[in-house]
């Protein structure tokens, strides 16, 4: 039950309309719960049961750490949870990984092992709501936030339905004070929640997956050979594509939730006019990057050791960005790459020259295109089939290949492809200084409505070709 399916909007239509007839705060809370159970069932039912006891363990453990103040049992309760939580992940998401690479690790040592099958199935939105249970309970461990005394406030944190599946990842700081005071109808951005619900589907449909998913699986097909020119189309693409299903869902989901009088934070905003790798991970999945440093980051150290130390640690941080996003060590090169560019980035802005600080707008256009590029260069691995295609195409993308010197890309699919990246990174790079949604809010009524329109339009004459959204493979 995708955001873009008619059996969601069926869904969603029915859960708004009940829950607004329903008068008591604490049921529409249960109600929104149950609904939320409901829309996770219909992926795997079977798996509600590991949501529920990863919702119920985490809770208790939380209380005991409010309760106790003795040091050495507040470590091995939230020891105990991040393990629990941890090995649940690693088994579901990385244990045919571990397996695969135990047996070509035996293969070079001369033991014959043949190929371990374990058939395990991942639970959609593992990744999302186990971040987000681990955030609570060391934010409880260190005294941010008191331990909810609530079951219902937070299993609905945990588990509610616009977010459940591909986050935006919350905070359970952030989440309670909402759950604590009752929504009315006439405070609740109905209007605007309609207007990002359905930019976010005109994203998704139109951009990812009818502009720039025909180049890129073009490019990237198996046994393709293009030339420099198709393999820089197709990395750019592939990143264009990437942030257009995204920032879709996410942008569904902030809708969705708005529809309930709930708020969930900004992921993604505007990344292709950042200037520099910094800049652009303050913008791209901006739920998981600030999840990562102040979970990853920050324990580790920062750079309050040094600057060696620091930019390890950073380099560390995004290795572990890599392999959340999936058991592959294509995964883990890109996130080593985006960790890598940011490094040598600083050292160039500490001792050659600060670009950041430059405010001319054809220069930082300029600087906001080689980010773009430097990002491009490493979603090769992020989208590549193998290490073996990524290199080869890293080799031929500045010429030094032996790819084919014909396009591997029909001409109609290429033209559309250029034309929407065109508009996608310059609208990025003229907007680069309007963060976030609150300027929708000073259109006059008509330009919202003609731009909700138009991308209604958008949506409903869309070819049916619509694959599910990339991030609910993690």
């Amino acid at each position: 039950m995708t955001f873009d399916s008619l059996s969601f909007l069926v869904f969603l239509l029915l859960i708004y309309a009940c829950y607004w007839c329903v008068r008591t705060w604490r049921t529409r809370k249960m109600l929104l719960l149950g609904a939320s159970y409901l829309f996770y069932a219909a992926w795997n039912p079977f798996f509600v049961l590991l949501l529920v006891a990863t919702t119920g363990f985490d809770w208790m453990a939380a209380r005991w750490l409010d309760r106790t103040t003795l040091p050495g049992r507040r470590k091995a309760l939230v020891a105990a949870s991040i393990a629990t939580n941890l090995c649940a992940l690693g088994f579901f998401k990385y244990a045919q990984f571990f397996a695969d690479n135990a047996v070509l690790l035996a293969r070079l040592v001369g033991i014959e092992f043949k190929p371990i099958a374990l058939g395990i199935i991942l639970p959609v939105g593992i990744s999302f709501y186990t971040f987000e249970s681990l955030s609570y309970v060391v934010d409880v461990y260190r005294r941010r936030i008191p331990a909810s005394k609530s079951l219902l406030d937070y299993g609905l944190y945990v588990t509610f339905f616009p977010h459940l599946v591909a986050g935006p990842i919350l905070r359970y700081g952030d989440f309670e004070p909402q759950c604590a005071v009752a929504k009315t109808w006439g405070a609740t951005a109905l209007g605007k929640g309609l207007a990002l619900f359905t930019f976010g589907l005109a994203l998704k449909l139109c951009l990812a997956d009818l502009v720039f998913a025909p180049v890129v699986d073009q490019v990237f097909a198996a046994g393709a050979a293009p030339g420099a020119a198709d393999i820089w189309l197709g990395a750019t693409s592939f990143s264009l594509q990437a942030y257009c299903d995204f920032a879709g869902y996410s942008l569904c989901a902030i809708g969705a939730a708005m529809m309930f009088g709930f708020r969930f934070p900004l992921n993604f905003d505007g990344p292709f006019g950042a200037v520099g790798m910094a800049d652009l991970w303050t913008r791209w999945h901006m739920s998981l990057s600030t999840w990562l440093r102040d979970y990853v980051f920050k324990p580790l150290g920062g750079y309050r050791r040094g600057r060696v130390r620091g930019h390890l640690n950073l380099i560390v941080t995004f290795l572990l960005c890599g392999l959340w996003h999936g058991a592959a060590w294509t995964y883990v090169i890109w996130g080593g790459l985006n960790g890598l560019f940011q490094v040598l980035e600083r050292i160039f802005r500490d001792h050659v020259f600060d670009f950041v600080r430059v405010r001319h707008r054809g220069a930082r256009a300029l600087f906001a295109l080689g980010t773009f590029a430097a990002f491009s260069i490493a979603a090769i691995f992020f989208r590549a089939t193998s290490i073996g295609q990524a290199g080869s195409f890293l080799v031929g993308m500045f010429g030094l290949g032996s790819g084919g010197g014909a396009s591997v890309v029909a001409s109609g699919e290429r033209v559309v492809g250029i034309v929407g990246a065109v508009l996608v990174v310059t609208t990025h790079i003229l907007t680069a200084e309007m963060r976030g949604w609150d300027w929708l809010d000073g259109w006059a009524p008509w330009r919202r409505a003609a731009a909700v329109a138009l991308a209604l339009a958008a949506v409903v004459f869309a070819p049916g070709f619509n694959p599910a959204f990339i991030y609910f493979q993690f």
